[in-house]
């Protein structure tokens, strides 16, 4: 995250007599700020707070609310930590991790323990009392001061007394001097707007809006001060909207604390609209980073130029006459080429962005290596790439998650786009379930989503349509001699062109036990090739009767998908591409048994176990 405008500036701290109640602690920490004394946990601001001052992580600590008249309490809401700067300070000093409440000297319930989060933690309870307490029984230590902090405690937050608590504050609002100063305020955030955004090194002016995003307009809090009981303040403090949608404007991330501050005092449906936002910022500041500029060759997670993110999905892959490998990269909605060296040197796609769609619904946001998009030459989430050969120059389909095909030249200019009409909705996270293959002997271009085929000319025409009798297949090529050949569990089932069904060409007897995810390709001479999960490569010397079987992996593979190029296999798993050279292993095996020498080791090169970041 970037660096966070200072905890100082995110608040007016009011110091005067409360309406009602006091608010006593076991300790007050001191140090160049002021004193963190504990009437900052009940002055309704939570970019403030009580930090208790004594030796050690605050284990043993206790704050004590008189709430000055005997009240009914059916819950206490708690903002745990420090929060003046976000995720940031929160996990820098400590917070508490298992707490007791007690109301009137009696205790109420057990032991509460509380998630290690941001969060505002509301504990139902039902008790009638004047004086509640709250006891740190252990503390989460914080990473980089000892201290203990609690921002802020409420009352009956999320119940009816918020309204009778806010009264005097809403009237207030709605007099003759709350529209005047209202309108002064407003008058101040478009200021402090424009001149953000003129410069966007002016934090003052950033400060100033993530300060009322969080606590609301300033001539407020202090009327909250004076017109509300202690306990009662967080309730009547509401975050000011217009400074809310000037930070969305600005999109600088540098705005997160004040927009999760405000979250934290929104419920239902305007506290999930804040959370995305936050969201958005955080994938925005991934984004103007820049990111990583040394990507492994052959890839790694990520969203820069070489980097891959399946986001668990299978990432199809090809590889073309001059060992240069295509991948469809599904989470960064393009399309990569790699040369023999393993760096990424051409994109199908539109810049990097933030976006939040995947296959036709959303997920959570974040930085697209291309931003999605249906426009042309533009993809949302590519789930095929498949090389058209030819004899002067080569070209390339792309099949994305709304069904749309997009055939390219090799500058990466579209030359005819269309959608494949089927009933079916491609999803997330079942593998795969749409296909291209050209099918070099009919001369046609075979797309399959779900179980429907629909075979194309290259000038968009549709020439046949039928139903795959044995449903969704997992992995599909076409043959050298016109079939179709198609991977359903541990099956290898053969196609006509037509969608007669010729019949099972492979089984567990060929492929082995124990694998759940099969991958299908041919090499430059037409040969069929076969992988499975496990790590085995077979090569069939025509479909159904195998030649040979070598494994290229000790470790599992993670939903593989991969093409072969003179006995090179070029495998993706994990974000990146394994390329093994599987026949020189085979060649290898054969040698050891006639030299009765065990054969040399098959393990891969970038083992998993060797790259802690998986996809997310």
């Amino acid at each position: 995250m970037l660096s966070l405008i200072p905890a100082l500036a995110l608040s007016f701290v009011i110091h005067s007599a409360a309406a009602t109640g006091k608010v006593t602690g076991s300790s007050v920490k001191e140090d160049s700020k002021g004193k963190h004394t504990a009437e900052l946990a009940v002055d309704g601001l939570l970019s403030t707070g009580w930090a208790e001052g004594d030796v050690g992580p605050g284990t043993g600590a206790w704050i004590e609310i008189d709430l000055g008249v005997v009240t009914q309490i059916e819950e206490i809401s708690l903002w745990p930590g420090n929060l003046g700067a976000g995720v940031d300070s929160f996990r820098e000093y400590s917070r508490p991790r298992t707490l007791k409440i007690t109301v009137d000297g009696k205790p109420i319930g057990e032991e509460i323990r509380v998630q290690d989060e941001v969060q505002r933690l509301d504990l139902p309870l039902v008790a009638s009392g004047k004086v509640v307490r709250i006891d740190v029984v252990e503390v989460y230590e914080g990473g980089v001061f000892p201290d203990l902090y609690l921002s802020e405690v409420a009352v009956n937050f999320n119940e009816g007394d918020r309204a009778r608590a806010v009264e005097k504050v809403d009237a207030f609002r709605a007099g003759k001097e709350g529209a005047r100063l209202a309108a002064d305020f407003e008058k101040q955030v478009l200021e402090a707007y424009s001149a953000h955004k003129e410069n966007p090194d002016d934090m003052e002016s950033l400060g100033f809006l993530i300060a009322a995003a969080a606590n609301g307009p300033d001539f407020i809090q202090k009327r909250v001060i004076t017109l509300v009981p202690v306990g009662q303040r967080a309730q009547a403090i509401v975050p000011d909207q217009k400074s809310i949608d000037a930070i969305r404007k600005l999109k600088d991330p540098n705005g997160i604390p004040g927009i999760h501050m405000a979250a934290l005092r929104a419920l239902g449906k305007q506290q999930k609209e804040m959370l995305e936002l936050i969201d958005i910022f955080t994938a925005y500041a991934e984004l103007r980073g820049g990111g990583r500029r040394n990507i492994k060759a052959w890839g790694e997670t990520g969203w820069e130029v070489g980097a891959i993110h399946g986001f668990g999905e299978p990432v199809p892959v090809e590889v073309d006459r001059n060992g240069d490998v295509y991948i469809a990269d599904p989470g960064n909605n393009r399309v990569q080429r790699y040369n023999t060296d393993g760096v990424s040197e051409k994109q199908w796609g539109p810049p990097a962005d933030v976006t939040n769609d995947w296959f036709g619904s959303t997920r959570k946001w974040y930085v697209g290596g291309s931003v999605a998009s249906t426009e042309t030459a533009a993809f949302v989430n590519p789930v095929d790439v498949e090389i058209i050969p030819s004899k002067d120059e080569d070209q390339y389909a792309v099949l994305d998650s709304r069904g749309r095909v997009q055939i390219f030249d090799v500058e990466g200019n579209v030359r005819i786009g269309w959608t494949v009409r089927v009933d079916h909705e491609m999803e997330a996270m079942v593998g795969g379930d749409g296909y291209l293959s050209w099918n070099t002997t009919k001369k046609n271009l075979v797309a399959i989503i779900g179980d429907t085929a629909v075979t194309y000319t290259l000038d968009a025409e549709e020439t046949l349509r039928w139903t795959v009798g044995d449903g969704t297949p997992n992995a599909l090529q076409a043959g050298s001699d016109g079939r179709l050949y198609m991977a359903f569990g541990s099956k290898i089932v053969a196609y006509n062109a037509d969608g007669f069904r010729y019949g099972v060409v492979s089984d567990n007897k060929t492929l082995g036990q124990g694998f759940e995810d099969l991958d299908l390709t041919v090499d430059e001479a037409g040969r069929l090739w076969a992988l499975t999960d496990t790590g085995y490569v077979f090569n069939f010397k025509a479909p159904g009767k195998l030649e040979w079987k070598v494994k290229v992996s000790d470790f599992p593979l993670e939903r593989p998908r991969f093409a072969v190029s003179q006995g090179m296999a070029f495998i993706t798993d994990r974000d990146r591409i394994l390329h093994v050279d599987a026949l020189q292993r085979h060649v290898d095996e054969v040698d050891a048994k006639k030299d009765g020498k065990p054969p040399k080791g098959t393990k891969s090169t970038d083992d998993p176990k060797d790259d802690p970041k998986g996809d997310e």
